[in-house]
Order: structure tokens, then sequence, then C-alpha cells
């Protein structure tokens, strides 16, 4: 069935919650917590993947990748690089924006 099992519900409140991204990098941090914003979206893609894998549209390899790469980065990174990988994000994204606002290349 293609579409999912889930009739693209997760897709649907992955669209309203965060807008349409072309760049999972760029999370818009819509709960004021960059961390729990990042985890919202990154659970709503796992649903999107497992219900693709339940409707058949990708395989069991597929969906176990894609849950086992979510586990890795959600259950066993320690809190503290997660916050560091965010805050180090965080500053990359304003370095572009300013850099961009003031027509500046940087190397």
């Amino acid at each position: 069935m293609s579409g999912g099992a889930f009739n693209y519900i997760d897709s649907q409140l992955s669209s309203e919650i965060f807008g349409y991204l072309y760049d999972d990098k760029k999370i818009p941090n819509v709960f004021e917590d960059k961390e729990i914003s990042e985890l919202i979206y990154d659970v709503l893609n796992l649903i999107h993947d497992f219900d693709w894998y339940t409707s058949g549209d990708t395989s069991e390899d597929s969906w176990l990748t894609k849950k086992n790469k979510f586990k890795t980065k959600w259950f066993t990174t320690p809190p503290k690089e997660r916050i560091k990988r965010i805050i180090d994000v965080s500053i990359d994204e304003l370095k572009e924006d300013l850099y961009k606002t003031y027509g500046i290349t940087h190397e």
C-alpha cells in the first residue's frame, strides 16, 4: 500500500508543526527548546519510517537501519554531547545568517 499504513498522518503532523523543511539540519525551534524540537522531529520521522515499512513501501533492513540510528542518537549519546552538538550547530547557523545578511563571504 503506497503512502503508508498511517495514511500520511505522520507527514501531516510534521508539516503542521515544523512546516516543510528542505534541510534536516535546520529544524525550527518550535518548542522553544532545541533539544525537544529535534527529538519530536526525529520521532515523527521514525514514525514515518515505520509507517512505510509496515505498508511495504520500504524493506525491513531499511526500517531496522533507521530505527537503530534513532536509538543510537537518543538512547546512547550522552545528553551533554547532544547539547554540545546543538550549540555548535546553532552557532554555525547564526554565523551563516550574519554573513549572508552583511554580504560577507567566509572561508
